[in-house]
């Protein structure tokens, strides 16, 4: 307010030493925040590089101002907001399928600090919304932020999130672990190994009664496979009817004998048969879908013709 008297003591007169009227109103909307002065000042306000993605995503502009303030990494934005504000990520939710967390802002521009402030301030990292089912149904939740972070090249937003309580067990939208969906995301190889060190189950059925280690190895990745045998994998294990057995001819061993493997390189699939051996699981007989498989590419198929790399 002293602002505008002193603008209005230096302002030019009328013949009778009287500041013009239409001036004094003008001053007054310009240093006063009064509503309906019809002057948008929003233009001077921070945007986010992603400024069009993000109203399509979240068009209430306090969500707009926490998530620009995430993607800064302004921590003091971010408390102010959520704390003084009231603005709280945990039940905001948007983008083209409308499950969005904005916590997920922060990883998709780009943003490990303001991800780590957001989650300093309170945010949830397992906050998720749910699917409108019919009455009776399981509920079903769309992706949360770990299901984000899960899909990123760079590990570190899934290892912030970890840090503040992320569940390594979440599962996506089609109820599948997080270790599969970082394996279908072009196979996140670095944050699959995160979540098994930190806790996820590696014997979980990720998707349709598999486990990750039955994912690689069914793909020759055996690399992939020792490296979880080393980390607690079971072989042996398999679903029946969404029950966990041990089975001596699982898929996975059967994989890791009779697989075609990379004849340039068989190292890791003989690394990974020594394993087995080791463990006193002896090979089984080979399936008919590897028959045809090896006989498709050339390999051979008969099995005394077959030895153990």
């Amino acid at each position: 307010m002293d602002g505008v008297k002193e603008a209005i003591a230096r302002a030019p007169r009328t013949g009778l030493g009287i500041a013009r009227p239409w001036l004094v109103a003008l001053l007054t909307c310009l240093l006063l925040p009064l509503p309906g002065c019809g002057f948008d000042l929003s233009a001077s306000q921070p945007r986010s590089r992603y400024q069009a993605s993000l109203e399509r995503a979240f068009p209430d502009p306090r969500a707009q101002a926490l998530a620009i303030a995430a993607e800064r990494g302004d921590a003091a934005e971010i408390r102010r907001l959520m704390q003084d504000e009231g603005v709280d990520p945990d039940v905001i939710f948007g983008g083209q399928s409308g499950g969005m967390p904005l916590l997920a802002w922060p990883i998709y521009s780009g943003s490990p600090e303001g991800l780590r402030a957001m989650l300093e301030a309170g945010a949830d990292p397992n906050a998720r919304k749910p699917y409108p089912v019919r009455r009776g149904s399981s509920p079903q939740y769309y992706g949360n932020a770990m299901v984000w972070a899960a899909e990123q090249d760079d590990p570190v937003y899934l290892g912030i999130l970890l840090d503040y309580g992320g569940d390594p067990d979440t599962r996506n939208a089609n109820g599948e672990a997080l270790l599969f969906h970082a394996f279908i995301k072009q196979n996140k190889w670095r944050n699959v190994q995160l979540l098994v060190e930190r806790g996820a189950d590696v014997n979980a059925d990720v998707s349709l009664g598999r486990t990750i280690t039955e994912v690689y190895a069914s793909r020759g990745g055996f690399k992939m496979v020792h490296w979880l045998l080393e980390h607690g994998a079971e072989p042996g294990r398999e679903f029946v009817h969404g029950e966990p057995v041990q089975k001596s001819d699982s898929r996975t061993i059967n994989s890791i004998f009779w697989h075609p493997g990379n004849p340039e390189d068989p190292s890791w699939q003989r690394v990974c048969q020594q394993w087995l051996a080791d463990q006193e699981f002896e090979r089984p007989p080979m399936p008919d879908h590897y028959r045809k498989m090896r006989a498709r590419l050339g390999f051979p198929d008969d099995e005394s013709e077959i030895h153990i790399l």
